[in-house]
């Protein structure tokens, strides 16, 4: 990794990998991003990142549980073989160009050269290595016949860390897709979307079953089955990405070849960890000892509702490409269907992890069922007015969710006040993370249904009131970057009663090295609402196609999954340091390393 980083740095263009990814006119940061940019540096990134981690584990742990640890890191190396062997003979990123070594390189594509790429996939890829280390510990549980509390207990950090990472990695690559690609949209339900929104479903059904299982040594049978299954999606999304058989401005490779190798890695890891459930399962099962009505009792409801959503996006997604393939011909399966089935199973969740938390105290406290009922009818009171202002009154989405986001926050405040502060760090980044998913709740029902937008054709002098605001298309700039030329749009904002705000620049880009033109949106950033205009291709010789949006809440889309990455990583420091054990056998190992986990 370190020798590719250097060839990118040093403008080593004998590396096929750095001249066709790479520029010597490409600013530092964006050379050492392009490592990561494409399917052969992504794949190495995921392979030393597995190997770092693994390391980190082994050096951590070596102490511990010896048998256990070693059974996890020889799944690891298992995995790290496959994925090199894939490296080697399918997609080598150190193929030479040899002796035809080109003076320039092609350039990075232009829609990576932003800061979602420096950012977006190395999260992405924490994540799913994280996914990894869960399945070779469950591969490591499965072989030894035992998943005892203490190694649950090393399981949930783990769990977490993967969780944040996974949570960072799609909403900064929505963040990225509402940046620079133009449209203003923060989430299409794209397929390759999908394919890494699929595992954070399911790591988020297994983070609270992992948690169960490490408080009350059940549900064993089902966190094994969800560390399989997230993997096993990860792997799957990999192989959407990089097989070609989806079209998106998302996907890195489109080589059948690599696909069919993917794929074979898929099936070699997935079915012989599946074949070793089916035999080993039986061990495993445990009777419930908590009742239904209860908190781990509602967070195994709401870890099957999340499996089952995650189930319904794979459904839909795949859906389309079997049905081409059954030669019935194409169909698509676009937002309707994610919808339907999205939003109202999260409302279900929802109710559930306002619940929960409350269900914690009720041994001491009891359950507050008037404060409750209260909540339930001011939830559906203010849910019900705003559809009644809303210009579509039967508006089941916008009510749905505001219900949700009434509900969750009034739940946290309940808690708030039934635990009278006095809670644990782990507490507070639970509830750090569940208020972050109200957020973005809020931010994606504001801008789903009270977005207001314009297309127009516009040129100097031109103007047009949009909301609380007059857009007023004052001149076309030329702009001279070392990268790129652009066409520049200076629009100007005004209030209502034509009182200047500012202006925005949105820019029509054409890129020196390949002749690219992309749009550059001129975003307005605020808390309450974004002004997003973008600059579209030109219709006559002053005037464009212009984009004028008005968002509002957007950024609480993104400021609600940096509350849950804050939430989770909270939930993730140790509890407290272990004393000082003297080792005098094995016993007092395994005592040691759990106090080091806890």
């Amino acid at each position: 990794m370190a020798c590719l980083i250097w060839g990118f740095v040093s403008d080593d263009f004998s590396i096929s990998y750095v001249a066709n990814h790479s520029n010597t006119q490409l600013a530092w940061y964006y050379k050492v991003a392009a490592v990561w940019g494409s399917h052969e540096g992504s794949m190495l990134l995921w392979v030393t990142l597995i190997a770092l981690w693994g390391a980190l584990i082994a050096t951590r742990h070596f102490r511990a549980d010896q048998d256990f640890i070693a059974r996890q890191q020889a799944v690891l190396v298992m995995i790290i073989t496959g994925f090199n062997l894939f490296l080697l003979f399918t997609s080598n990123p150190f193929a030479r160009n040899l002796p035809n070594i080109p003076i320039e390189g092609r350039d990075l594509n232009p829609i990576l050269q932003g800061i979602g790429l420096i950012l977006h996939p190395p999260l992405l890829f924490l994540g799913y290595v994280g996914l990894t280390i869960t399945f070779a510990t469950a591969m490591a549980a499965l072989l030894g016949g035992k998943l005892e509390k203490h190694q649950a207990g090393w399981l949930r950090p783990w769990v977490l860390i993967a969780w944040v990472f996974l949570t960072g990695g799609n909403a900064f690559g929505s963040w990225w897709a509402y940046n620079e690609l133009g449209w203003g949209g923060w989430w299409f339900w794209d397929p390759v979307e999908n394919s890494s929104f699929i595992p954070w479903l399911v790591a988020t059904a297994l983070l609270h079953s992992v948690i169960v299982t490490e408080k009350r040594d059940a549900l064993k049978l089902t966190t094994l089955l969800l560390c399989l299954l997230a993997f096993s999606l990860s792997l799957l999304g990999t192989f959407l990405v990089r097989s070609g058989i989806v079209q998106s401005v998302h996907a890195f490779a489109a080589d059948p070849t690599r696909g069919m190798s993917i794929l074979t890695l898929l099936l070699v890891f997935v079915a012989g960890a599946l074949l070793l459930f089916a035999l080993r399962g039986e061990r495993f099962k445990r009777p419930l000892d908590f009742e239904l009505l209860s908190k781990d009792g509602f967070m195994l409801m709401g870890a099957a509702i999340l499996v089952t959503v995650a189930l319904s996006v794979l459904l839909g997604t795949f859906y389309p490409l079997l049905f081409e393939l059954a030669g019935l011909g194409t169909i698509s399966v676009g937002a309707p269907y994610f919808n339907a089935i999205f939003v109202p199973l999260t409302f279900v969740t929802v109710i559930l992890m306002g619940l929960t938390p409350l269900l914690q105290w009720k041994q001491d406290n009891g359950l507050p069922a008037k404060p409750l009922l209260l909540l339930a009818c001011l939830t559906v009171a203010i849910a019900t007015v705003l559809c009644a202002l809303h210009k579509e009154p039967l508006n089941i989405y916008l009510w749905l969710g505001a219900a949700s986001t009434v509900w969750l926050l009034g739940c946290l405040i309940l808690t708030a006040i039934q635990t009278r502060g006095h809670i644990s760090l782990r507490m507070a980044g639970m509830y750090l993370a569940h208020f972050g998913a109200a957020v973005s709740i809020i931010g994606a029902t504001a801008i789903s249904n009270y977005e207001q937008q314009a297309m127009l054709r516009m040129g100097p002098d031109q103007g047009k009131p949009l909301g609380d605001y007059i857009f007023v298309y004052e001149a076309t700039e030329k702009v001279e970057s070392t990268a790129y030329t652009a066409l520049q749009a200076r629009i100007a904002v005004l209030d209502s009663e034509e009182n200047p705000l500012g202006y925005i620049f949105p820019q029509r880009q054409t890129f020196k090295t390949n002749g690219m033109e992309m749009s550059q949106a001129g975003i307005d950033r605020g808390f309450l609402r974004d002004l997003y205009i973008s600059k579209g291709v030109q219709l006559s010789d002053t005037e464009y196609l212009i984009r004028i949006s008005i968002k509002p809440l957007a950024c609480w889309i993104w400021l609600g999954g940096g509350l849950m990455m804050i939430g989770g990583l909270l939930c993730a420091l140790p509890r407290r340091r272990a004393a000082t054990i003297k080792e005098t056998g094995t016993d007092a190992t395994q005592l040691q390393f759990a106090g080091e986990s806890a």
